[in-house]
């Protein structure tokens, strides 16, 4: 009669589990042998859901939360770390930014500004002002004591930097807000026009950009894009008219729209329109428009 191991005893519990380790060792060379010669897949990039749900909880959020997010979904900018540092308060508090985030094909890049500085905005604007088929970040950005000036940013050998800016207005609570970023004049140069305090003297302003600066061609004054304590900073349109492409903005005292040209050499008035201008709501909306350009969600409000 064959007897059965007393399980109790300690030299037989030994035997056992020596045995079952074994077995599980060569089940586990038998399941994983297949992921050797195929191995895993590397994991899919970021989801917009997981690009946004990141940017909302990595960093912390200004009071407007917008992120500004290229037409094709390649590219993502926001402003962060909220600041009180810059007591201008021109939209509609005193809380400003410390630092860019923005996503370029799935990578999160981030800089933070010195404390001489803020970002005095709302949104920051996506345009390829190179014209290199990649998407530059277009911000407004204050200094403490020289007041706004306009600074572009750019992923450069895998960091976010400054890469062209105007200089500061050089007067501390002074501001300045867009009004387009195209190659104007179609010459394979992308000019900036803006608004160089909107609410005192309205000085129109174009420029050209080159890596590292944007040069000022043209000026002109008694305009304003914008209204002291407004959110609202979509108050100019760009449109394309047989060939030709022209922006408007509204006069200082608020009772005209006003078309401008870019010759190459100088500003050129293109049209009037006589119309009253609410400021707190988008120019699109208060008047008819031809051929609008539409840019990579460049109009803030």
């Amino acid at each position: 009669m064959k007897s059965t191991p007393y399980l109790g005893n300690p030299i037989v519990l030994l035997t056992l589990t020596i045995g079952l380790i074994l077995s599980c060792q060569k089940e586990d060379n038998e399941i994983s042998s297949p992921e050797e010669n195929n191995p895993p897949a590397e994991p899919d990039s970021l989801s917009a859901t997981q690009i946004l749900q990141r940017l909302r909880s990595d960093y912390p959020l200004m009071p407007e939360e917008q992120i500004a997010i290229s037409t094709d979904s390649s590219t993502y900018a926001q402003y962060s770390r909220p600041v009180t540092r810059y007591r201008h308060g021109i939209l509609g508090d005193q809380i400003e930014a410390g630092q860019l985030v923005i996503v370029l094909d799935g990578e999160f890049y981030d800089l933070t500004l010195e404390d001489t500085y803020v970002f005095e905005d709302i949104r920051p604007r996506l345009a390829d002002v190179d014209l290199d088929g990649v998407l530059e970040i277009v911000t407004i950005r204050a200094h403490m004591n020289n007041g706004a000036g306009i600074a572009i940013y750019k992923v450069i050998n895998d960091q976010l930097q400054e890469y062209a800016r105007v200089e500061e207005i050089g007067r501390a609570n002074r501001w300045l807000n867009p009004v387009a970023i195209a190659d104007l004049d179609q010459d394979g140069t992308v000019e900036i026009v803006w608004i160089q305090t909107p609410q005192i003297g309205g000085i129109l302003k174009v420029a050209s950009f080159t890596p590292g600066t944007l040069s000022v061609l043209d000026e002109t004054s008694l305009y304003s894009n914008h209204a002291i304590g407004e959110r609202n900073l979509c108050l100019s349109v760009l449109t394309q008219e047989a060939g030709q492409f022209n922006f408007y903005v509204p006069t200082q005292n608020r009772n005209q729209i006003v078309g401008f040209s870019w010759s190459g050499s100088k500003l050129e008035q293109t049209s009037v329109i006589d119309q009253s201008v609410d400021f707190s709501k988008p120019l699109v909306d208060q008047a008819t428009f031809s051929n609008l350009i539409e840019g990579e969600d460049n109009c803030i409000f």
